[in-house]
């Protein structure tokens, strides 16, 4: 109870400080939760695009209807197929027409329908990996397809997309959580030097050194938990006047879902990464420090 008393009483000595610091490590953890919201948001909306790959079966002019509905139930029964879908002449028409403003005018000037019937072959979650997808297109080719398609280029550059973003929020993460303990490390060092006497004092009468730093420490903690308070009401902020913008204005592109804030136990691990921010600046702070530097 020492410690935590004298680290609070050292906060109130230097009030300026102690807000300059928090505040510093709250624009820290507000940086990182801002790339966290935007990568799991993106990451759901990249999901949910790609839960879109499959492969377009298009179909021979001649093929009978028993013969294209035995077709469909083989590949049904398949299990990396979640569904087939059988897609009509007339209904890739229109699926084309809607697809582009002012196209319908444009085809309703043919005088016959160019595009072919298709099965569109959806894949299950676990086979949509650019490798699993090529796999099974080779086991769908039969005489009776004109030819597949499974954008084999957008496949590939999803997933590499994908992959490249969570490694960068790590990366941006690690150096943003370098940045708050080097802050804290500072904090910590000039709090040191400012009461000098007395830990010269705490010496003199058999104090150890970790007797005397440990109010540093809980400095270096309640600075950091400050700070992560403070990012997430910054992060909330953010969250309902600037993302739920943004979603009114692309709603079309990043679809009927809300952006999401973070999650309650997403929440605790900002708070906890403030605190441990705190603390491991303090550490090394205090470690760092000989006798002679205070």
């Amino acid at each position: 109870m020492r410690a935590v008393r004298r680290g609070l009483a050292g906060l109130r000595e230097h009030p300026l400080l102690a807000v300059a610091t928090a505040s510093a490590v709250a624009v820290v953890l507000t940086l990182a939760g801002t790339f966290a919201l935007v990568a799991g948001n993106l990451s759901g909306v990249l999901d949910r695009w790609g839960k879109d790959v499959q492969i377009s079966c298009y179909l021979q002019p001649d093929v009978s209807d028993d013969r294209l509905f035995a077709m469909k139930a083989e590949i049904e029964a398949m299990d990396e197929v979640a569904t087939v879908t059988y897609v009509s002449q007339e209904e890739a028409l229109e699926l084309f027409a809607d697809a582009i403003d002012g196209m319908d005018r444009l085809l309703a000037d043919l005088d016959e329908n160019p595009l072919p019937a298709s099965l569109e072959v959806r894949l299950v979650a676990d086979h949509q990996q650019p490798d699993a997808v090529e796999a099974i297109a080779l086991r769908l080719k039969r005489p009776e397809f004109a030819d597949l398609d499974w954008s084999r280029e957008w496949v590939e550059r999803f997933h590499t997309f994908v992959a490249l973003l969570r490694l960068s929020t790590m990366v941006l993460g690690v150096l943003l959580l370098a940045a708050g303990v080097f802050i804290v490390n500072n904090t910590v060092r000039l709090a040191l030097h400012a009461r000098r006497d007395e830990l010269a004092i705490i010496a003199l009468v058999g104090g150890t050194r970790w007797f005397a730093w440990l109010p540093f420490l809980v400095e270096g903690t309640v600075l950091g938990a400050l700070g992560g308070t403070g990012a997430l009401g910054l992060l909330w902020l953010l969250h309902r006047w600037a993302f739920l913008e943004l979603q009114a204005s692309l709603g079309l592109l990043l679809g009927p879902e809300l952006l999401a804030f973070l999650t309650p136990p997403a929440m605790a691990a900002l708070l906890c990464a403030g605190a441990s921010i705190g603390l491991v600046g303090a550490v090394t702070s205090v470690v760092r420090t000989s006798p002679e530097d205070v």
